[in-house]
């Protein structure tokens, strides 16, 4: 497959027109390697014009604050996306695919979750490498909705390729990055740029939740399948901006206290239900890419099946918890977490009294419904995980960039060496322990995690270290993925996650 190159790519390779190109032999030229020294892969992504930030305040925590109005200034799109459904429905669509990778996964699978039932058409959320390989068309007249943060991922690339080549199927982009490989490809592009300029999915994903709401709206006034549901969420809609603002003016403090708390936990069990099972699975994976602490998720019915046995004091229990059929049943979990040993953490909403009473510590957002809650519940997840990532410099993904160094923390070169050598010799005695701790099954200690990109590490000298450096994981086949791009056209999917 050839299609274009996304922007970032380009620009790096016009900025340096005579070098050598990456090729698979050597996937990280010279020049590329001192380009990403000094700015890290994810930011050029990201397409971010400010400078990198290796001390708080993170970009991250600004892009958490601009959401609400970043989510205002969707609902301006909503005439745009009522002329898509009306081209849905003209055209007699009965299937809806939605195709993603990371993030934009588990936004597929909301999305497939919500158009069911606002629209009464038949959906499916897939990810986009399954689609690519083993997804099969039934008889039902069939779109593709793909969804990709930079339109640039290029498991999303290939499975628009093949949705258009092999079965002729239209595709609706739905991105956050203009003039990308996606939307050159697509039969018609959505695309919202949020200025986000951090690694993890922040701004990207809650706008584009805002973007799928929108849409099942239109779709669902049209259908008339459920209108009081319809009614229902085109109500609440309009209120989201106002209901984050609410949530981060007045919990802020709270959660940051409360992930304080927590701070010392081995890792996190996430439990949802319903359309809040993708709030658990986006709330987890927040979670360890700001603060590098492992996190298991579990769907309602499966935790007291699965979870029982892991249960222990520094592991911590966070359900989303909003009324509606899975709200006993996420009760449940929380009490046999408290039974067990296992600290829990409940996100509620406002005037819930009953799981209050059992889990050890609450996260109250503004009263919603239950379908509403995966764009403030993904604003608590990228909160907590910011204030529990003491050490960690959340702006950065531990697998995106090839070592980048902060220079103004390095006096001379040979400070650096010495750095370098002090904290490989740490890493060494810590992956000789961490082998032992695993063989006696001793509980590990939890001095810091440095994500290596072949597991996390625990070591007390090497975390702050290690986010200064910025180490990263198998260098080559990311940095050949990202700019050796050419012969596919995207961006690696675990650069971008969504």
């Amino acid at each position: 497959m050839s299609v274009k190159l996304p922007r970032w790519a380009q620009r790096l390779l016009d900025k340096y027109p005579e070098a050598e190109r990456p090729t698979p032999d050597n996937p990280v030229p010279v020049w590329l390697e001192e380009e990403l020294r000094y700015v890290p892969l994810w930011y050029h992504i990201r397409e971010a014009t400010d400078d990198p930030r290796f001390a708080p305040p993170y970009h991250l925590i600004e892009d958490i604050h601009r959401q609400p109005n970043l989510l205002q200034e969707t609902i301006a799109l909503r005439d745009r996306l009522s002329q898509i459904a009306d081209r849905i429905i003209a055209d007699g669509y009965e299937h809806l695919v939605f195709i993603g990778c990371g993030s934009a996964y588990y936004t597929s699978l909301f999305g497939a979750f919500l158009f069911q039932r606002l629209t009464g058409l038949t959906a499916e959320g897939i990810e986009a490498w399954e689609f690519r390989n083993y997804w099969q068309p039934s008889n039902r007249k069939t779109i593709v909705i793909a969804q990709s943060a930079t339109g640039g991922s290029f498991e999303v690339l290939e499975g628009v390729q093949h949705a258009r080549n092999e079965w002729q199927l239209p595709v609706l982009a739905i991105t956050n990055t203009l003039d990308s490989p996606l939307e050159a490809i697509a039969d018609e592009t959505v695309a919202f740029p949020t200025g986000q300029k951090t690694g993890p999915d922040i701004c990207v994903i809650t706008t584009r939740l805002m973007l799928l709401y929108l849409l099942a709206v239109a779709i669902g006034e049209r259908t008339q399948f459920n209108l009081p549901l319809v009614v229902q969420v085109n109500e609440q809609v309009a209120t989201m901006p106002e209901v984050v603002g609410q949530f981060l003016r007045e919990q802020e403090n709270a959660v940051q206290e409360l992930a304080q708390k927590h701070a010392q936990q081995s890792c996190f069990f996430v439990v949802g239900g319903g359309p809040n099972w993708f709030t658990a699975l986006e709330a987890a994976l927040k979670i360890e890419e700001e603060s590098r602490t492992p996190c298991r998720t579990y769907q309602t019915a499966d935790y007291p099946h699965m979870a029982i046995s892991l249960l222990a004091p520094d592991r911590t229990t966070f359900v989303f918890a909003p009324p509606k059929p899975s709200y006993e049943r996420l009760h449940t979990c929380a009490r046999m977490a408290k039974v067990a040993g296992s600290p829990t953490i409940a996100v509620i909403v406002e005037g819930d009294d009953q799981i209050a009473c059992d889990a050890d510590d609450v996260i109250v957002v503004p009263k919603l419904d239950e379908l509403m809650l995966p764009i403030p519940g993904t604003v608590v997840s990228q909160l907590f995980g910011y204030c529990l990532g003491v050490g960690v410099n959340p702006d950065t993904l531990g697998t995106s960039a090839v070592i980048h160094w902060n220079l103004s923390a390095m006096a001379t070169g040979v400070g650096i060496i010495v750095s370098v050598g002090i904290a490989c010799i740490f890493l060494h005695i810590a992956a000789i322990c961490a082998k032992l701790i695993r063989a006696c099954r001793i509980p590990r200690p939890n001095f810091g995690t440095v994500g290596l990109g072949f597991g996390h590490i625990q070591s007390p000298l090497a975390s702050p270290l290690a986010n200064r450096i910025g180490f990263a994981g198998p260098v080559a086949v990311r940095a050949m993925s990202a700019i050796h791009a050419t012969s596919v056209g995207g961006s690696n999917s675990e650069e971008e996650s969504g």
